[in-house]
């Protein structure tokens, strides 16, 4: 099978997505945005990636680092970086619930940034059913902060960046 071949599925990938729209993450919630990388963590170390949690600074939540199994592990790779805080309140979910509607998904964070971070990781699940592997090393970074400018992470970023083959931003 080839990448070309992958059996994506867009009713498997809205159920898969759908509790990463309802876990609500606003920036300045902490303990909220913590609850979305505890979510996001799951669905990664089940994909078989080693994640590491690493904690808040500056009132925010925390972030996550998510590395895939590799040959070439260490080598220069892929990092994929994301952040998973909205500027949505507590709450919007009652106004602005999860749905499908004529073929279009709405809820709060699907598209800044959620539904693209979940897509790259169902691109990581489908590569993983088929036994396929990636031509380097892929790194997940999902961050707490970005919604305000990303006082707290922007260090971590540019250091998991640098020296990295490619950066992708879903």
């Amino acid at each position: 099978m080839s990448a070309l071949d992958l059996p994506f599925d867009t009713d498997a990938i809205l159920q898969g997505l759908r509790p990463w729209i309802e876990c609500e993450s606003p920036t300045w919630d902490a303990a909220a945005v913590s609850r979305m990388m505890d979510l996001a963590a799951r669905d990664l170390s089940a994909l078989g990636a080693t994640v590491e949690t690493i904690p808040g600074t500056k009132g925010f939540g925390s972030s996550i680092r998510a590395t895939f199994p590799h040959a070439d592990l260490g080598k220069p790779g892929i990092l994929v970086s994301g952040h998973m805080d909205t500027v949505h309140p507590i709450g919007t979910l009652e106004k602005l619930p999860f749905r499908v509607e004529d073929g279009l998904a709405y809820g709060p964070g699907i598209m800044d940034m959620k539904g693209g971070n979940y897509i790259f990781l169902e691109a990581m699940r489908q590569i993983t059913r088929a036994g396929l592997t990636t031509p380097l090393p892929v790194t997940f970074l999902f961050t707490p902060d970005e919604e305000v400018g990303t006082p707290a992470t922007r260090g971590l970023i540019e250091d998991a960046a640098r020296g990295q083959r490619a950066v992708l931003l879903p």
